[in-house]
Protein backbone atom coordinates (compact mmCIF):
# COMPACT_ATOMS: atom_id res chain seq x y z
CA UNK A 1 0.00 0.00 0.00
CA UNK A 2 2.58 2.75 0.63
CA UNK A 3 4.49 1.79 -2.27
CA UNK A 4 1.21 2.48 -4.76
CA UNK A 5 0.85 5.87 -2.92
CA UNK A 6 4.52 7.21 -3.68
CA UNK A 7 3.63 6.25 -7.22
CA UNK A 8 0.66 8.12 -7.57
CA UNK A 9 2.38 10.92 -5.31
CA UNK A 10 4.98 11.07 -7.90
CA UNK A 11 3.13 11.54 -11.16
CA UNK A 12 0.60 13.82 -9.37
CA UNK A 13 3.94 15.76 -8.52
CA UNK A 14 4.43 15.85 -12.23
CA UNK A 15 1.60 16.81 -13.44
CA UNK A 16 1.95 19.66 -11.09
CA UNK A 17 5.40 20.52 -12.21
CA UNK A 18 4.45 20.20 -16.02
CA UNK A 19 1.24 22.56 -15.26
CA UNK A 20 2.91 25.27 -13.72
CA UNK A 21 5.94 24.93 -16.02
CA UNK A 22 3.18 25.82 -18.76
CA UNK A 23 1.72 28.49 -16.92
CA UNK A 24 4.88 30.36 -16.42
CA UNK A 25 5.78 30.09 -20.14
CA UNK A 26 2.45 31.45 -20.91
CA UNK A 27 2.29 33.87 -18.88
CA UNK A 28 6.21 34.98 -18.89
CA UNK A 29 5.35 34.97 -23.13
CA UNK A 30 2.20 37.01 -22.37
CA UNK A 31 4.30 39.75 -20.20
CA UNK A 32 7.04 40.12 -22.73
CA UNK A 33 4.43 40.46 -25.66
CA UNK A 34 2.47 42.87 -23.82
CA UNK A 35 5.07 44.90 -22.50
CA UNK A 36 6.07 47.99 -24.36
CA UNK A 37 8.85 47.83 -26.64
CA UNK A 38 11.35 50.46 -24.76
CA UNK A 39 13.24 51.18 -28.05
CA UNK A 40 13.77 54.62 -29.20
CA UNK A 41 16.50 56.58 -31.11
CA UNK A 42 19.28 58.81 -30.27
CA UNK A 43 22.24 60.98 -32.25
CA UNK A 44 25.23 61.20 -32.70
CA UNK A 45 23.73 60.86 -36.10
CA UNK A 46 25.91 60.40 -40.05
CA UNK A 47 25.12 59.87 -43.68
CA UNK A 48 27.35 58.70 -45.92
CA UNK A 49 26.56 56.82 -49.97
CA UNK A 50 25.37 60.77 -50.98
CA UNK A 51 27.38 64.00 -52.42
CA UNK A 52 25.78 66.30 -50.01
CA UNK A 53 24.31 66.51 -47.04
CA UNK A 54 22.73 69.21 -44.41
CA UNK A 55 20.60 69.04 -41.19
CA UNK A 56 18.10 71.94 -40.75
CA UNK A 57 15.11 72.54 -38.27
CA UNK A 58 11.36 73.09 -39.30
CA UNK A 59 9.73 73.75 -35.63
CA UNK A 60 10.00 70.77 -33.66
CA UNK A 61 11.47 68.48 -36.76
CA UNK A 62 15.16 67.74 -37.29
CA UNK A 63 15.24 67.75 -41.26
CA UNK A 64 18.58 66.11 -42.38
CA UNK A 65 18.35 66.78 -46.57
CA UNK A 66 20.64 64.21 -48.98
CA UNK A 67 20.87 65.00 -52.38
CA UNK A 68 19.29 62.02 -54.73
CA UNK A 69 21.68 59.47 -56.30
CA UNK A 70 19.34 57.07 -58.38
CA UNK A 71 20.32 53.23 -57.52
CA UNK A 72 23.07 54.66 -54.54
CA UNK A 73 22.74 52.80 -51.12
CA UNK A 74 22.40 55.85 -48.33
CA UNK A 75 23.75 54.82 -45.13
CA UNK A 76 22.06 56.85 -42.02
CA UNK A 77 24.46 55.69 -38.70
CA UNK A 78 22.23 56.26 -35.22
CA UNK A 79 21.81 55.21 -31.89
CA UNK A 80 18.92 52.63 -31.15
CA UNK A 81 18.14 53.13 -27.34
CA UNK A 82 16.33 50.26 -24.98
CA UNK A 83 14.83 51.88 -21.66
CA UNK A 84 13.90 48.82 -20.67
CA UNK A 85 15.62 46.49 -17.94
CA UNK A 86 15.68 43.40 -20.20
CA UNK A 87 17.98 42.78 -23.32
CA UNK A 88 16.02 43.29 -26.64
CA UNK A 89 16.93 41.39 -29.43
CA UNK A 90 16.59 42.92 -32.98
CA UNK A 91 15.49 40.26 -35.65
CA UNK A 92 15.79 42.63 -38.58
CA UNK A 93 13.41 44.64 -40.29
CA UNK A 94 9.66 44.05 -40.96
CA UNK A 95 8.67 42.61 -44.63
CA UNK A 96 5.74 44.75 -44.08
CA UNK A 97 7.79 47.73 -43.86
CA UNK A 98 6.10 50.46 -45.51
CA UNK A 99 8.30 51.75 -48.09
CA UNK A 100 8.66 55.94 -49.09
CA UNK A 101 8.60 57.37 -52.89
CA UNK A 102 12.26 57.69 -53.11
CA UNK A 103 13.58 55.38 -50.82
CA UNK A 104 13.59 51.62 -50.11
CA UNK A 105 14.59 49.76 -46.74
CA UNK A 106 17.10 47.37 -47.13
CA UNK A 107 18.92 46.50 -43.33
CA UNK A 108 19.63 47.64 -40.15
CA UNK A 109 22.82 46.67 -39.07
CA UNK A 110 24.59 46.90 -35.67
CA UNK A 111 28.29 48.79 -36.11
CA UNK A 112 29.86 45.00 -36.16
CA UNK A 113 27.28 44.15 -39.77
CA UNK A 114 24.98 41.67 -38.21
CA UNK A 115 21.08 42.08 -38.92
CA UNK A 116 20.41 40.50 -35.48
CA UNK A 117 21.73 41.84 -32.74
CA UNK A 118 20.78 42.65 -28.90
CA UNK A 119 20.14 45.75 -27.51
CA UNK A 120 21.05 45.46 -23.60
CA UNK A 121 19.06 46.64 -21.28
CA UNK A 122 18.87 50.25 -20.06
CA UNK A 123 21.98 50.65 -23.07
CA UNK A 124 21.92 51.84 -27.07
CA UNK A 125 23.56 50.02 -29.85
CA UNK A 126 25.25 52.03 -32.83
CA UNK A 127 23.65 50.90 -36.11
CA UNK A 128 23.68 51.32 -39.36
CA UNK A 129 20.36 51.99 -41.53
CA UNK A 130 20.46 51.18 -45.98
CA UNK A 131 18.09 53.10 -47.82
CA UNK A 132 18.35 52.25 -51.74
CA UNK A 133 17.19 55.59 -53.47
CA UNK A 134 15.19 54.93 -56.80
CA UNK A 135 11.86 55.70 -58.60
CA UNK A 136 12.44 59.42 -59.66
CA UNK A 137 10.61 58.44 -62.96
CA UNK A 138 7.47 58.26 -60.88
CA UNK A 139 7.56 61.74 -58.91
CA UNK A 140 7.56 64.88 -60.41
CA UNK A 141 10.93 66.86 -60.66
CA UNK A 142 11.52 68.81 -57.31
CA UNK A 143 8.94 66.75 -55.62
CA UNK A 144 10.34 65.15 -52.11
CA UNK A 145 10.14 62.27 -50.56
CA UNK A 146 10.62 61.49 -46.56
CA UNK A 147 12.07 58.53 -44.27
CA UNK A 148 11.14 58.42 -40.74
CA UNK A 149 10.38 55.76 -39.67
CA UNK A 150 11.00 51.85 -39.55
CA UNK A 151 9.62 48.89 -38.26
CA UNK A 152 11.78 46.26 -36.63
CA UNK A 153 11.22 42.55 -36.11
CA UNK A 154 11.80 42.04 -32.20
CA UNK A 155 12.54 39.70 -29.47
CA UNK A 156 12.62 39.44 -26.13
CA UNK A 157 14.11 36.52 -23.95
CA UNK A 158 14.38 34.38 -26.90
CA UNK A 159 10.87 34.64 -27.68
CA UNK A 160 9.51 36.32 -30.82
CA UNK A 161 8.16 39.80 -29.37
CA UNK A 162 6.79 41.31 -32.12
CA UNK A 163 7.08 44.09 -34.47
CA UNK A 164 8.72 47.67 -33.17
CA UNK A 165 7.90 50.73 -35.32
CA UNK A 166 10.61 53.19 -34.20
CA UNK A 167 11.01 57.05 -35.38
CA UNK A 168 14.40 58.20 -36.71
CA UNK A 169 16.56 60.85 -34.89
CA UNK A 170 16.08 62.66 -37.81
CA UNK A 171 13.82 63.14 -40.70
CA UNK A 172 15.44 61.96 -43.83
CA UNK A 173 14.58 64.17 -46.86
CA UNK A 174 15.48 63.75 -50.67
CA UNK A 175 13.79 65.47 -53.81
CA UNK A 176 12.95 63.93 -57.44
CA UNK A 177 15.88 65.43 -59.10
CA UNK A 178 15.33 66.98 -62.96
CA UNK A 179 15.31 64.52 -66.13
CA UNK A 180 18.97 64.84 -66.89
CA UNK A 181 19.82 63.03 -63.48
CA UNK A 182 16.51 60.49 -63.55
CA UNK A 183 17.64 57.89 -66.08
CA UNK A 184 14.85 56.06 -66.47
CA UNK A 185 12.20 59.02 -66.65
CA UNK A 186 10.80 59.63 -70.37
CA UNK A 187 7.90 62.14 -70.99
CA UNK A 188 5.33 59.93 -69.76
CA UNK A 189 6.82 58.23 -66.74
CA UNK A 190 6.48 61.48 -64.46
CA UNK A 191 3.07 63.28 -63.77
CA UNK A 192 2.80 66.60 -64.98
CA UNK A 193 3.94 69.25 -62.39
Amino acid sequence: MPRSGRRIGWRAWLVVTAALGGLLTGLGYAAVSAAPMGLGTDGPTAVSGTEASAVFMIGDRTIRQVRYSDGATLVYTFRLLNSQALPMTIRGISPEQAEERLFSYVSLKDDSGHTRFTVPGNGAVEVNLRLKMGGCESLSARAGSFAHRVSLVTGRLGVSAGTATILLPEEIHTGSPREAFCPNSTAKSRPPG
